[in-house]
């Protein structure tokens, strides 16, 4: 679409921080619009104009980009051109992310005198750098450096090296390439670096869809890399927000980064695909960003994953896995009340878990399995169909979804009505599933063969900190889990197995 009738010939105000290089940025990303007709207003913000306030002294969220918000909010500009990791966290109200373009450099560099390597800087060597996640990780390397703080442009910054303020800096390499001083890296870093460090943002105000779709384009495409998408949400909103990504029709393995308390002291960076995020939520005090890189397959790195069910036989892929069970299952033995005889006195047979083909079929007697392979047998996720394919037997369907709604979905599809089903299932069973069943017009006999119990003597994880992801197979090991440690735990990734597992760490969360 040509950007200019688009624009109804009107110029695109852009607003942007006065440094060289906040200008080389807007210069940059313009570029790569086919250098659209735009007018720029440059203006000072609040932290380029209070460069005595230290960076690592609890600065306002807004601290670079205050005055910018403030000029799309009141209508002189349609579009703001930040770092995107000066971003506040979250976006003031009205505002949201309309694109990033891809970083095509997310490390850090030493600059120093003599162009020294960092394992060549004398013990005692100031280092300067003005964050707090560098000093970690520049003391994690070599603990007898003194970090001390600078403020300033990165050419101001440069200067007071040249004249021994002190031996070496910590600058964001894509910044020194931008200004053209990658003459002046001593060497990359090999740091965990911000999240969104290269990227650079394009931010307006919400609603505003002539500008917003502008910057959609395919055209912030870079390199062959794709386009990042940002978005602020509500921990407890990612269920909601991994279906909108999925209806961009992307890969199921994209990758996507949730970071918590972003820029924070304690801020957490998770990595997932789209496809192991659907019912995953996450308590937090403050908004969650979420990153999809399209184009970007897989989880980037392995998690350190928590499961506290009875089984581990559905988390494989997730990452290292920590098995402590906190419930253990108990069969319910059938008594008089429940006998398999004659002709197949059912026309299906119905399981929802592994346990409940467990607790069922041991419980036969040899005449009466020999029924179940006259019945049709429907089972719900693939580790049930792996116990009923262990006894020889194999079920007409498996649900594709591990919830109600994929057997609901094949009985309405192939209008089964009228039938016998039986349901051998736990006690504590939703009823939604056989109330539907007997609503099509089937006759549903719901039969507990098994309970789920908290186990009050098994082990329990001292710091759940250190995982990446709490995995629950099933509503009573979520309740299990509170009741042994007392609530869900904040700023760590909680996965249901399917939707019902979800509701109840949604009702486990308020």
């Amino acid at each position: 679409m040509n950007s200019a009738n688009y624009m109804n010939n009107n110029k695109l105000r852009v607003v942007a921080r006065s440094s060289r290089l906040s200008l080389l940025q807007v210069e940059e990303l313009f570029s790569l619009m086919d250098h659209m007709d735009y007018d720029l207003v440059a203006l000072e913000s609040y932290g380029d104009k209070h460069k005595e306030q230290s960076l690592t002294g609890g600065i306002p969220a807004d601290f670079f980009t205050r005055e910018l918000d403030a000029a799309i909010l009141d209508g002189r500009a349609d579009v703001a051109i930040h770092s995107a990791k000066d971003l506040p966290f979250p976006l003031p109200k009205g505002l949201e992310i309309y694109a990033l373009t891809s970083a095509f450099d997310k490390t850090d560099s030493l600059v120093s005198k003599g162009n020294l390597p960092l394992n060549q800087l004398p013990a005692g060597a100031r280092i300067a750098t003005s964050s707090a996640m560098r000093k970690k990780e520049l003391l994690r390397l070599r603990e007898d450096l003194r970090v001390v703080d600078v403020r300033g442009t990165i050419e101001e910054r440069i200067a007071q090296l040249d004249r021994g303020d002190f031996e070496g800096l910590i600058v964001a390499s894509c910044a020194l390439h931008r200004l053209g001083l990658s003459d002046r890296i001593a060497e990359p870093l090999p740091f965990e670096t911000h999240p969104l460090q290269g990227h650079i943002a394009i931010v307006g105000r919400c609603g505003d869809e002539k500008s917003r779709r502008l910057f959609a384009s395919d055209k912030l495409h870079c390199a062959g890399k794709g386009l990042t998408h940002a978005y602020y949400i509500d921990g407890e909103q990612i269920p909601e927000q991994v279906l909108k990504i999925q209806e961009m029709g992307l890969d199921p393995q994209t990758n996507i980064q949730l970071i918590c308390h972003l820029g924070k002291d304690n801020e957490r960076c998770f990595q997932f695909n789209l496809t192991e995020l659907q019912y995953t939520k996450i308590l937090s005090s403050s908004p969650i960003l979420m990153l999809v890189e399209e184009g970007s397959r897989g989880n980037g790195h392995p998690r350190k994953v928590l499961v506290t069910g009875t089984t581990t036989q559905w988390t494989e892929g997730r990452g290292t896995i920590t098995h402590t069970p906190l419930i253990r299952t108990e069969a319910i033995p059938f008594g008089e009340s429940f006998h398999l005889q004659g002709t197949p006195p059912y026309d299906y047979i119905l399981f929802t878990s592994r346990n409940g083909v467990r607790y069922f079929t041991d419980q036969l007697s040899a005449s009466e399995r020999s029924l179940l392979k006259d019945t049709q047998l429907i089972s719900v996720g693939g580790a049930t169909t792996q116990s009923l394919n262990a006894l020889g037997l194999s079920p007409v369907y498996e649900s594709e979804t591990t919830s109600a709604k994929g057997i609901i979905a094949y009985f309405k599809r192939n209008g089964i009505t009228g039938k016998r089903i039986l349901m051998p299932r736990s006690a504590i069973g939703i009823p939604a599933l056989p109330q539907e069943l007997r609503q099509m017009g089937n006759e549903v006999t719901d039969l507990s063969v098994y309970k789920t119990v908290t186990d009050e003597k098994a082990p329990m994880v001292e710091d759940l900190s250190v995982y990446d992801e709490i995995l629950f197979s099933s509503p009573s090991g979520v309740r299990a889990f509170v009741s042994r440690y007392g609530k869900l735990p904040s700023d760590i990734p909680l996965t249901g197995k399917g939707e019902t597992t979800m509701k109840e760490i949604s009702d486990s969360l308020l």
